[in-house]
């Protein structure tokens, strides 16, 4: 049995050649949809870690220019424990062991605790702190305070002075303006001429209002007084009970007041991957398939059905002058050929070719190829047959 001879050392690096060639030729055909899938995944794994993480507004674990870490963490820096309980009865637990040396702050401004549950809150905590409340967070928590609309449009980027002797009020000496407006023992940061202002507390400084959620975001905590207001105001205690109420803290037989708050948090990442699958989608079904080649059709249509069809659009239009045009045209075009006057010639002197080749009156015929048009479909009918006849008559003289 022989053995066969083994490959050339030349043959060898053509064949590796050949095969990375082929292998990059593949590459290049399918780069796009390559760059579409390393992008879609890269989309779907960036939306499931931003969902993952704290995202609501004022949040002291969030760090996006809506949240309030910069706040949590410099008052955790200066001693202050920062508690954030995940719901109402945690909230009420966390009082009790510590609320005479602990601040309550509460943030809901989607109205998740009913009035009993504010109730059991009120009067728990040294000091008091409440953002924007509404009327019924006023009404149990801080019933010296009311509400009084919102701060002038003028003073949304000016700077608010304190007007009042508030100690902390005095440190901050001017805020960003903004906000909600409440009227109290003691106001201030008030507009021009005004007796409501965005920082507003009760006669024994227990219960204090902030009408602008903005002054203890990350985005505006360093501008102006924000800081040092937000600072102080929190930071009077030992500790801070930081109260941010969630949909699970709904009393019972009360409904949500935001329905897109009872959606799980992986809904909006898989939203966003099916609008990219769906660009995708359409991107390959709507794709182009190279310009149009012009080719000869297989089959010959006949004239009598061209004509049938032209006559059908003429009928389906009114278009009856129109199409009574055209059968004169083409009747004078077939006569003038018959009675070889030349393709110059007019329509009178066809008219008087063919009054001389059948023996009528040349006025019939005058009437007949350049009178006035018919009108009507019956009408239409009679003058083409009567065209007809005479084409006869001049084809058999």
């Amino acid at each position: 049995m022989t053995t066969p001879a083994p490959a050339p050392a030349s043959a060898r690096p053509a064949a590796r050649n050949a095969l990375s060639g082929s292998f990059r030729a593949t590459l290049r055909a399918w780069r796009l949809w390559i760059v579409l899938g390393l992008v879609l995944c890269l989309v779907v794994v960036l939306g499931l870690l931003r969902g993952t993480g704290d995202n609501t507004a004022l949040s002291p674990v969030n760090p996006a220019p809506a949240g309030s870490m910069a706040a949590a963490e410099i008052l955790a820096e200066q001693g202050v424990e920062v508690l954030v309980p995940s719901s109402h009865a945690e909230a009420r637990s966390l009082l009790t062991g510590r609320g005479e040396d602990a601040t309550l702050l509460l943030v809901d401004p989607s109205g998740y605790l009913g009035p009993s549950q504010l109730e059991e809150l009120n009067g728990q905590a040294r000091r008091q702190v409440l953002v924007e409340p509404s009327f019924e967070q006023l009404a149990a928590l801080a019933p010296e305070i009311r509400a009084a609309g919102v701060m002038p449009e003028d003073g949304a980027d000016a700077a608010l002075s304190p007007g009042c002797d508030a100690p902390d009020a005095l440190a901050a000496e001017n805020i960003d303006g903004g906000g909600l407006a409440y009227r109290a023992p003691l106001t201030c940061f008030t507009a021009s001429g005004g007796d409501s202002g965005v920082y507003a507390a009760d006669g024994t400084g227990g219960v204090v209002v902030l009408g602008n959620a903005d002054l203890l975001a990350n985005e505006s905590l360093a501008s102006r007084g924000n800081a040092a207001l937000t600072l102080r105001t929190l930071g009077s205690t030992g500790t801070l009970i930081w109260y941010l109420p969630t949909v699970s803290d709904i009393p019972a037989g009360q409904g949500p007041v935001d329905p897109q708050s009872l959606l799980p948090q992986w809904v909006d990442p898989v939203l966003l991957w099916l609008l990219v699958v769906a660009l995708l989608a359409a991107f390959w079904r709507g794709r182009r398939l190279g310009p149009l080649a012009a080719e000869p059709l297989p089959v010959v249509v006949r004239s009598a059905e061209t004509a049938e069809g032209r006559a059908r659009l003429y009928q389906d239009s009114r278009a009856t002058e129109r199409a009574a045009a055209t059968f004169r045209a083409a009747t004078l075009t077939r006569l003038a050929s018959r009675l070889r006057v030349g393709p110059q010639s007019t329509a009178d002197m066809v008219v008087r070719a063919a009054a001389a080749a059948t023996g009528r009156r040349q006025a019939d015929v005058e009437a007949l190829l350049n009178g006035p048009l018919p009108a009507t479909n019956a009408a239409l009918v009679n003058w083409s047959q009567d065209l007809q006849a005479l084409e006869e008559e001049v084809t058999a003289s």
